[in-house]
């Protein structure tokens, strides 16, 4: 009886085992089936922004000007140094999601620090690596991405979608550097966003995120964006909201009535 109690108690422990990864996989899944066509729509939609971005056209929120990445680094060390050790030491690991050629990237680099950016469109990131005069880059391709990597080592680009999981990323940031590109994002793409970004933070890693504030502005891109909105998506579990960096820096004209706002979050220790 009591092997066979054993034996039935086991079974029952492997089905609830089963039911629950089964729901999870399921789960997992049913998201992939939604994002998958807002995936695609994203990427061609920006493919064809950034061709008329570098045939000239509007810069959108394109923002080239060095001292504006300069007070971005500022923010993101001063808030890091708290933490982590690298921080400590002025050399952390910054990742750049939907980073474009922002040149935060190179400034970062210049700066002694490393940055992992990703980007959904080839254009942007050749664009990017044409920033970098000294050096010279390798490419690997996979399946679901290429990965253009520095000679120096401490810049590595990732040709691909920014929601699919990278293991090899997991816990590796001190920091992260958003621009926009929460607020660029549709509200369903929100929460997947945030999740693969606090997957990929150190514990007490930090998210400097830029946005856009407009009181009473309905819809997007760009969206209005607010300290609620970010932690209703980051979530409170995973993140403490540390500070408001309040108004960063004057838009162009093509954004009218709207605030360039920065946030500072920290990644709770797991």
């Amino acid at each position: 009886r009591g092997h066979r109690k054993g034996l039935h108690s086991s079974a029952a422990s492997n089905n609830i085992k089963y039911s629950r990864l089964a729901s999870h996989n399921f789960e997992t899944l049913h998201m992939q089936k939604l994002l998958i066509p807002l995936i695609y729509s994203l990427s061609m939609g920006w493919n064809d922004t950034w061709n008329d971005i570098l045939q000239g056209g509007s810069k959108r929120w394109k923002v080239d000007d060095v001292e504006k990445k300069a007070l971005a680094l500022n923010h993101i060390t001063e808030h890091a140094s708290t933490s982590t050790d690298a921080a400590k030491e002025q050399s952390l690991n910054i990742f750049c999601p939907l980073v474009g050629d922002d040149m935060f990237v190179h400034h970062a680099w210049s700066q002694g620090h490393s940055v992992t950016a990703a980007d959904l469109v080839p254009a942007a990131l050749q664009a990017m690596r044409d920033q970098f005069s000294d050096g010279e880059w390798k490419s690997t391709q996979h399946a679901d991405k290429t990965v253009w990597t520095h000679d120096s080592g401490r810049v590595v680009l990732y040709e691909t979608d920014i929601l699919v999981k990278r293991p090899e990323l997991e816990a590796k940031f001190d920091a992260i550097y958003d621009k926009d590109s929460f607020g660029a994002l549709s509200l369903e793409m929100r929460k997947p966003f945030c999740e693969r970004m606090a997957s990929y933070l150190k514990d007490d890693g930090i998210v400097y995120s830029e946005v856009k504030l407009a009181p009473g502005k309905i819809g997007g891109p760009p969206f209005s964006v607010t300290k609620e909105d970010l932690m209703e998506s980051f979530g409170s579990k995973p993140f403490a909201y540390v500070a408001s960096l309040g108004k960063l820096y004057e838009l162009p004209g093509s954004f009218p009535g709207m605030t360039q706002t920065g946030h500072i979050l920290r990644r709770i220790v797991r």
